[in-house]
C-alpha cells in the first residue's frame, strides 16, 4: 500500500513550487495569484535514493472563507485531503505566521496526523536558522527550504522517507499507469467536464462550479471499471473483465484571443493540449443546450490532428429535453442530423447523450472508450487485407484525376497501430482522385470496424526500375549501382561495350 503525503498551506506560500521540485516535473501551475491551485493534484514518487514510494498531493490554499462558494469548496477539499493523508507537509514562510497559518495549525492539531513543517523562502543560512522558530508550534520537525533556489530538498526528501518508514511504508515501484487506458475529458469552459469526471469516479474529485475556468490543472484519476454492455462486432479484448482507466480532467480550452497572453488560463490551455497528447482516447464534451460552437469544432480538430480516438459527449441533455415545445420523439434524430452537419468529417466517432449531474448514460462513455482503445490496437492480416483490396477494386475501379492515365493498385498491408495505418502500393499516388481514397477508408471501416479512431491511409507510388534514384526510380536497386554506372558510361560513349576505354581521335 502506498503512503499519501499532502502539501497543505495558505494561498501563495509556495506549495505548488515545492510540489514541482519534489516531483521533478512542472505539474502544478505556479502563479503569484492566490488560489491558482484549486483541485487536489497527485503524483506517484519513487524515491530510489531513500527507498520509499508515496503519492504526493498538492492541495488548494486553505482560507477562512464564509461568503465565496468557490473558496469554501477549495477549503473543504483540502480538509478532506488532510483526513485521507498519512503525512502532512505544512508549508509556511520561514519568518512569520499569519492568521490563516494559525487557522491551519488548529486543523492539523485536530486531525492528529503526523506533520512535517516546511519553512519556505529560506534563501540563505541565516534565514534557515530563523526558520527553526516554528518548532514552537509543537507540530513536529522543521525543514527549511527555498523553492526558488531549490535549497534544502535533499534534506526534505530524506526526512519524509524517515517518517514514512517509521509508519511502516516502503518502496513500491510505480507501475500504476502502465498499460492503462488514458481517457482525456476536454472541452470549452463550463460544459460539465468536471461534473462528468466526478460522476464517473463516483466522488467529488474535481471542484464543480458554474464559472468558466474553474479547473486550471490537468488532474489524473485512476478508476477500475467493469464493462456491462455488449462488446460489439469488432471488439477483440476479453469483455466483462475489470479495466483500469486513467481519467484526465483538463482545463477548459478557449481561443487564444479570449485568454490573453502570459496568464494562468494560457498555461491551462497548454496543459490541456499536453493532456490530449498523452491520452489514448479523447471525450469531447459539448453543451447540448448551447449547441456546437466554433470552439467545439476547433477542439475536435485538435484531437484529430493528434490522431486520438474520439467520443462526442453531448452533456446537459436534460436541459434540452425539458425545454418548452420540444418534441421528445424526434429531438434525438434531429440532433444527430445537426451533429452530422457540424462534424461531417467525424462520422466514425460515437455520440453519447449524458446528464452528468444525474449520472445518466455515464457508463456508455467508458464502454465506448474501452472499445475504441481495442480498435486502435487491432491488426488486419496482410492476406486478408489484399483480398479486401481485390474485392473493392472489382466493385469500383480506381478513379483517376485529370493528369492520370490509369491508376492501379498492386497490394497493401497494415503497417502500424494506435492509430491504425495502412500502406497501399500503387503505380502513381498522384493519379488517384481524393474521393477514391475516401472510398477505400469508408470500406475499411465498413468491413473491419475501427470505431472511434482516425485511420491513416498512405498511397505509395511504385518506383520505376527504368529510372535512377535521382529521378525517383529504383534502377540501382534492381540492377546494382555498378551496372547502372557502367551503362551510363556506355551511354556517354566513354567506353565501348567490352568495357575498354575508347581511344581519343587523332586530329
Amino acid at each position: 500500500m502506498l503512503a499519501r503525503v499532502t502539501i497543505i498551506g495558505r494561498p501563495n506560500v509556495g506549495k505548488s513550487s515545492i510540489f514541482n521540485s519534489l516531483s521533478g516535473h512542472r505539474i502544478a501551475i505556479i502563479s503569484d495569484i492566490e488560489n491558482t491551485t484549486r483541485d487536489i493534484i497527485e503524483y506517484h514518487i519513487d524515491d530510489t535514493e531513500n527507498e520509499i514510494s508515496y503519492i504526493m498531493a498538492d492541495s488548494g490554499g486553505i482560507v477562512s472563507a464564509d461568503n465565496e462558494t468557490l473558496l469554501m469548496d477549495v477549503r473543504a477539499k483540502a480538509n478532506e485531503a488532510i483526513l485521507a493523508s498519512d503525512l502532512i507537509l505544512f508549508v509556511v514562510e520561514y519568518d512569520r505566521m499569519t492568521e490563516f497559518d494559525e487557522y491551519i495549525v488548529k486543523l492539523l492539531r485536530r486531525s492528529k496526523k503526523p506533520v512535517l513543517v516546511v519553512a519556505n523562502k529560506a534563501d540563505n543560512p541565516k534565514r534557515a536558522l530563523e526558520a527553526y522558530q516554528h518548532m514552537s508550534l509543537g507540530l513536529g520537525d522543521v525543514v527549511p527550504v527555498s523553492a526558488v533556489q531549490t535549497r534544502g530538498f535533499w534534506e526534505l526528501r530524506a526526512k519524509v522517507a524517515d517518517m514514512l518508514k517509521e509508519l511502516g511504508f516502503g518502496f513500491v515501484p510505480n507501475e500504476l499507469h502502465e498499460g492503462m487506458l488514458r481517457l482525456a475529458i476536454i472541452g470549452r469552459p463550463n460544459v460539465g467536464k468536471s461534473s462528468l469526471v466526478n460522476a464517473i469516479a463516483g466522488e467529488t474529485r474535481s471542484i464543480v462550479f458554474d464559472m468558466p475556468g474553474t479547473t486550471r490543472d490537468a488532474i489524473d484519476t485512476v478508476i477500475t471499471y467493469t464493462p456491462k454492455g455488449e462488446p460489439g462486432l469488432h471488439h477483440t479484448l476479453q469483455w466483462n473483465e475489470p479495466q483500469d482507466i486513467v481519467l484526465i480532467d483538463t482545463a477548459g480550452i478557449r481561443r487564444a484571443g479570449k485568454i490573453g497572453s502570459a496568464n494562468i488560463e494560457q498555461w491551462s490551455v497548454m496543459r490541456a493540449e499536453k493532456s490530449v497528447e498523452r491520452s489514448d482516447v479523447v471525450a469531447v464534451v459539448i453543451d447540448a443546450f448551447e449547441g456546437v460552437a466554433h470552439q467545439d469544432e476547433h477542439i475536435v480538430g485538435e484531437a484529430m490532428k493528434e490522431k486520438k480516438g474520439i467520443i462526442l459527449v453531448i452533456n446537459k441533455w436534460d436541459k434540452v429535453m425539458n425545454k418548452p415545445g420540444v418534441n421528445k420523439d424526434t429531438i434525438l434524430e434531429r440532433y444527430m442530423h445537426y451533429l452530422s452537419k457540424k462534424f461531417d468529417f467525424l462520422s466514425y466517432a460515437p455520440v453519447v447523450f449524458t446528464t452528468a449531474i444525474e449520472n445518466k448514460r455515464i457508463d456508455l462513455v467508458l464502454e465506448h472508450a474501452i472499445k475504441i482503445r481495442a480498435e486502435r490496437n487491432k491488426r488486419v492480416k496482410t492476406g486478408v487485407f489484399n483480398k479486401f483490396l481485390e474485392q473493392i477494386t472489382y466493385d469500383h475501379a480506381p478513379t483517376g484525376n485529370r493528369k492520370s492515365h490509369k491508376p492501379r493498385i498492386y497490394y497493401g498491408s497494415q503497417v502500424d497501430v494506435n492509430p491504425p495505418k495502412f500502406m497501399i502500393s500503387v503505380n502513381n499516388a498522384d493519379h488517384f482522385h481524393f474521393s477514391y481514397v475516401r472510398y477505400i477508408e469508408n470500406k475499411i471501416r465498413e468491413v473491419f470496424g475501427f470505431e472511434g479512431t482516425p485511420i491513416e491511409l498512405e498511397l505509395r507510388s511504385r518506383k520505376s526500375m527504368f529510372k535512377p534514384k535521382e529521378q525517383g526510380g529504383s534502377r540501382e536497386d534492381h540492377f546494382g549501382e555498378e551496372i547502372v554506372e557502367l551503362e551510363q558510361k556506355i551511354a556517354d560513349k566513354k567506353i565501348d561495350t567490352f568495357g575498354k576505354k575508347k581511344p581519343r581521335k587523332k586530329r
